[in-house]
């Protein structure tokens, strides 16, 4: 008796194909979390275990061996209160109030570059001035910066490396320490001044550096 009500328990009271809202574009990552997410809404265990059977578009795309992994990430998405989907724009939401915006691209591509602020979150800039001995980088996102690309780890599945891009972008710190990790640099040859990479100390002293223009002209010091 016990396992007869546990196979009811399991088995969907509708077929998966009667609660899938036709409207979505079957082209976007939005259909392809709400397809997974209509087959296994019915299981009583925790884990989302089941592909849907979709015969094109991005799920079709996914190689056989990859797709728990998939259903894994898709799963905490849906059950993220910090994340939200629309189409193939992914929306997070920060754990100190910054709302980050992601486009993804495919399943085998991954995602676009996330636009940032000018200005991190008063409580992360206090954060990294006590991390960095008040450097003033940490106030200060430049340009070149603020449109910020944490591409897919090449050793890994895009749901594995799209996991952790999200973790960063709901615990923020980590993505303003990225982008305020420079320092302003002068050509001690030419004058002109431009970002460089990594932040230097003492913050409080002008770096100098020989620029790209005048490298080759340079003379030769010790």
């Amino acid at each position: 008796m016990k396992e007869k009500e546990e196979k009811i328990e399991n088995e969907p009271l509708l077929s998966s194909w009667d609660l899938v809202d036709w409207n979505l574009d079957f082209e976007t990552f939005e259909w392809f979390l709400h397809l997974c997410e209509v087959n296994n809404r019915h299981l009583a265990e925790d884990q989302w275990v089941i592909w849907p059977d979709w015969p094109s578009d991005m799920p079709e795309e996914v190689e056989i061996e990859h797709r728990q992994s998939w259903l894994n990430l898709l799963q905490f998405i849906h059950e993220s209160d910090q994340i939200s989907v629309c189409q193939n724009l992914v929306r997070v939401n920060g754990n100190h109030g910054s709302v980050f915006f992601l486009e993804f691209l495919g399943v085998t591509i991954g995602w676009g570059n996330i636009s940032l602020s000018e200005n991190p979150p008063d409580s992360v800039v206090k954060i990294l001035l006590e991390q960095y001995d008040n450097h003033p980088s940490c106030k200060i996102v430049p340009g070149h910066l603020q449109s910020l690309c944490l591409e897919p780890n090449s050793s890994e599945i895009v749901s594995t490396s799209l996991f952790s891009v999200l973790m960063m972008l709901i615990h923020e710190v980590n993505v303003w320490d990225i982008a305020t990790d420079y320092h302003w640099a002068v050509c001690k040859w030419c004058g002109d001044s431009d970002f460089g990479s990594g932040r230097k100390t003492p913050h409080n002293v002008m770096h100098r550096i020989v620029c790209y223009s005048c490298r080759n002209d340079a003379p030769l010091t010790n």
